[in-house]
């Protein structure tokens, strides 16, 4: 079944705004880039972190243990404290100017970032930034943010348990699992290579069976 799967590539959300991705891939040493690729490599860090911390504090809790004395507890949220430090100075280069929106039956006002950032770069710099801080306020959206285990590319996962951004990276990465190989050989050996024999031998049958046939005649 072919895995599905958005690679932050002319991705549209449902605010109508253009995901403008592809750079991450394609141009990954540009400084505007590298500033977006910052940005959002820290807000996912962030709300992994996160996420962690609510399901360690519900076990804690569970087990009746006071959550400010679990060593790994607060160590990540000393991790938490210094991710959204640098995740906020990575965004003191952009401003925020309220923008109205509207169509057919909605009306809304969204911030848009501003940056000083000046080329080709600069219109794609703000409005994936600003793109990104507004799936940060969509609860488990972040979360679908990940790079591939494969190729580490950036992709948005449709389904929770995803782990690669498309079939080729999957097959690739199964092809050097070693449980994978084994199968793989058994079934070279055991049924491709005979049916393989088998194939080759029905040429030879079919010319025999011919010039027989001819020498009757």
């Amino acid at each position: 079944m072919k895995a599905q799967k958005h690679t932050l590539r002319g991705k549209v959300d449902e605010d109508g705004v253009e995901e403008f991705f592809a750079p991450l891939r394609e141009h990954p040493n540009k400084p505007a880039v590298k500033r977006v690729e910052t940005v959002l490599t820290l807000l996912v860090e962030a709300d992994t972190l996160a996420r962690e911390q609510r399901e360690q504090k519900r076990l804690l809790e569970r087990s009746g243990k006071d959550v400010h004395r679990s060593g790994s507890f607060m160590e990540s949220l000393g991790a938490s404290t210094r991710t959204c430090g640098l995740l906020n100075a990575a965004l003191t280069r952009y401003g925020w100017v309220p923008v109205a929106q509207g169509r057919a039956g909605k009306f809304c006002i969204v911030d848009r970032a501003v940056t000083t950032s000046t080329g080709q770069w600069a219109y794609w710099e703000r409005m994936s930034v600003g793109t990104l801080l507004r799936l940060a306020r969509k609860p488990g959206e972040l979360s679908r943010l990940r790079r591939c285990s494969e190729c580490c590319q950036w992709f948005y996962a449709i389904r929770a348990h995803q782990q690669f951004c498309g079939v080729s990276c999957r097959r690739r990465h199964q092809a050097q699992n070693q449980e994978f190989k084994v199968k793989r050989a058994a079934y070279m050996r055991e049924q491709y290579r005979p049916l393989l024999k088998e194939l080759q031998k029905r040429p030879l049958t079919f010319l025999k069976r011919t010039r027989q046939s001819k020498g009757k005649g």
